[in-house]
């Protein structure tokens, strides 16, 4: 090739033109979007929260304050039966309460969110609200009695020689990470409700055999060593243990434990996030 032919040769044949830049991905779009219309519905999140917890209690005599009484009564009449069963651990009933209560709090959240999309048919076919906004609202719900019972607890504690520590510092981190956690399964119970009725009747039977298999009565060091490693197995064993070393040793959670927890529960709400936004569109026709 010559330089008359070299001169012919179109400028971009040599130099192809710079690459577009890369979109953000499909999910990371989502992310964005979702993180703007709950900031926009936030308003309507709150007024379902205590609206809620309103409607709940009206007509009772004691009204709001059944919500403290209710896990802690269960509680003492655990604490008193136990008690005599399990000799062994010192200050039983401290250890029983600071796993009871955070069980509570997924029981609670995981029934309701069941049955969050199905019950509010009416206002999901009127009017147009993120439909993260339902489960969002019952966990939110639960969690206001959650913290609610922690601060009962206490006081309850003090007399049974329960002391504040500095690993009492924790605990919002502790309460951070089980939120996610909890969030994430109850996304995927109110998708997989949505779509199969049945699951809501399940939900009530698999938390009663998961409840038994988690080290909540009584700790794992009362089991066989060869049968240890079985409850370590268990998702929620290294968050009601985080919550056992803060309430019950007054020790801060291990590095190893506190990254366990966390790896598990970013993937727990990673999923469910995926799940109920990769079904969110068909739930309205399956109401």
């Amino acid at each position: 090739m010559d330089a008359r032919t070299t001169a012919r040769v179109p400028h971009e044949e040599f130099f192809p033109p710079p690459p577009e830049p890369r979109r953000p991905s499909v999910w990371l779009a989502r992310i964005r979007d979702d993180r703007r219309e709950l900031a926009r519905f936030w308003p309507v999140v709150q007024n379902m929260v205590m609206q809620d917890l309103r409607v709940r209690y009206q007509r009772s005599v004691l009204g709001f304050f059944w919500t403290l009484l209710n896990p802690l009564l269960m509680m003492a009449t655990l604490s008193v039966v136990f008690s005599q069963i399990v000799n062994s651990v010192e200050h039983y009933p401290i250890f029983l309460f600071a796993g009871m209560v955070p069980w509570s709090f997924l029981s609670t959240s995981l029934n309701e969110c069941a049955v969050c999309i199905i019950q509010n048919e009416g206002l999901i076919r009127k009017i147009y609200l993120p439909k993260l906004v339902f489960p969002l609202s019952r966990v939110l719900t639960a969690l206001v009695t959650f913290l609610l019972s922690q601060g009962a607890m206490f006081m309850l504690l003090w007399p049974m020689g329960a002391r504040p520590s500095w690993s009492l510092l924790a605990l919002p981190m502790v309460i951070v990470v089980f939120t996610a956690f909890v969030t994430g399964l109850g996304l995927v119970i109110a998708t997989a409700n949505t779509f199969y009725r049945d699951c809501g009747h399940l939900v009530s039977v698999f938390l009663q055999a998961w409840y038994f298999l988690t080290p909540i009565l009584m700790p794992i060091s009362q089991f066989r060593e060869e049968a240890q490693w079985r409850f370590r197995l268990n998702p929620a064993y290294c968050f009601i243990e985080m919550f056992h070393e803060v309430l019950y040793a007054g020790r801060w959670p291990g590095l190893g434990l506190v990254t366990t927890a966390a790896a598990i529960a970013a993937a727990t709400l990673g999923v469910g996030y995926a799940i109920f936004k990769s079904q969110e569109d068909k739930m309205v026709f399956r109401l």
